[in-house]
Parts: structure tokens; C-alpha cells; sequence
């Protein structure tokens, strides 16, 4: 019974990271069309290239896992899955309360369903999550790995920071204008998207490895 769930999981994860590599290619054509590049500069598009090439290579090692099942999925697929995840999940959390409610609500359907906003914003992160809460299975627990999820997340903050501290490039977002804000609320923000983040993503584990029990 409980071979047969996990079989079925699997092939759930399968289809649903499929879609998710077809939803995030569709997602870059338009960003390229809209805006003649792939928008390296955004938080948003970023974390959606890092979890299209997660979902791809996590795919790969899933379909040799069903075929052959002592294949198991290496421990870095997993932190991949794991961070993008988590990534996206800040992405859509961002969008939804700091965004929306800075731009005002006259966005909403702009930032939730036009162009690559519907996939970046709204379907990859949903499916993202749902994919890795209720059907993937992975050997992820302790600090260690929750630390290793917010790479990510460090790594743009600190490399746009620091762009903006030069001056050699602006934004993209408000809260990372540095020379548009006092320096503590800086500090502030760098505090609450990277806490946040590690926060978020502890919470993922425990829901996670609760309902896996």
C-alpha cells in the first residue's frame, strides 16, 4: 500500500515538475519578447531560471529513480528543489506583501496574470510549492540544509547591494535603493528578506516532515 502511494507520488512529481519546465521556458520567451532580455536584474526572474533548471534535473533523476529504484535522488537535487522552492515561495510573498501593497492595488492583475508575471509570479511558485510539499520526497532536515537553501537569496542580495552602494545600478526594487533611504532601513530590509527568508524555509521542513509522518 504504502509502495504503491509512493509510486504514485512520484509519477505526480514527474508531470508536475514537467509542467513546470515547460511553464518556466514559457515564462523566459515572454520576459525576452517583452522586454528584449531575460531580466538578469530581478530577484524574480532569477529564482525562476534557478527552479526551471532545478525542476529539469530533478525530472532526470526522477525517471531514472521509477525505472530503477535503488537510483536514489542525490542529496544536492535535493537542496537544489529545496532552495528553489523556497526562493520562489519569498518571490511570490514579496509580490503579494511588499509589492502589491507599495505600487498599490491598481497592479494586481498586472503583477498577478499579464505576461510572464502569470508563470513568474503566480503559477511556477504555486505548482513549485505544491510539487515539493505533497509529492516529492527528499532527505532534507536540520540547519545545515536550511542554511544551504538561502544561498540563493544571499547571493542577489549582497551582489545588488553592493551595485547600488557603487552606484552602478539602481533598484530594481525599492528596499534595495540604498542612497534613497536612511542606512538603517538598509540594514532593516537586508534583515527581513534574508531572516525571512531562513524563517520561511524552516517552516517548509517542519510542515514538510510533519506531514510526511
Amino acid at each position: 500500500m504504502e509502495e504503491t502511494k509512493q509510486k504514485k507520488n512520484k509519477i505526480i512529481a514527474l508531470i508536475l515538475n514537467i509542467i513546470l519546465v515547460i511553464l518556466g521556458i514559457t515564462g523566459l520567451v515572454k520576459t525576452i519578447t517583452g522586454m528584449g532580455y531575460p531580466a538578469w536584474e530581478y530577484y524574480t526572474q532569477l529564482s525562476n531560471y534557478f527552479a526551471l533548471i532545478s525542476a529539469a534535473i530533478y525530472v532526470v533523476f526522477l525517471i531514472r529513480n521509477i525505472k530503477n529504484k535503488s537510483k536514489e535522488i542525490p542529496k544536492w537535487v535535493s537542496i537544489l528543489k529545496y532552495s528553489a522552492t523556497l526562493s520562489l515561495l519569498v518571490t511570490f510573498l514579496v509580490v503579494v506583501f511588499i509589492l502589491t501593497p507599495y505600487y498599490g492595488k491598481d497592479i494586481i492583475i498586472w503583477i498577478f496574470f499579464l505576461g510572464s508575471n502569470l508563470f513568474y509570479h503566480t503559477l511556477c511558485p504555486i505548482i513549485t510549492f505544491i510539487s515539493f510539499m505533497f509529492f516529492e520526497s527528499h532527505n532534507i532536515k536540520g540547519l545545515k540544509d536550511n542554511f544551504r537553501a538561502i544561498y540563493f537569496t544571499i547571493a542577489y542580495a549582497i551582489v545588488f547591494i553592493t551595485l547600488n552602494i557603487l552606484k552602478v545600478y539602481e533598484g530594481p526594487y525599492p528596499f534595495l535603493m540604498v542612497y534613497k533611504q536612511p542606512i538603517y532601513m538598509s540594514i532593516i530590509w537586508f534583515i527581513l528578506i534574508v531572516g525571512g527568508a531562513f524563517g520561511i524555509g524552516k517552516g517548509i521542513l517542519w510542515i514538510k516532515n510533519r506531514q510526511e509522518k
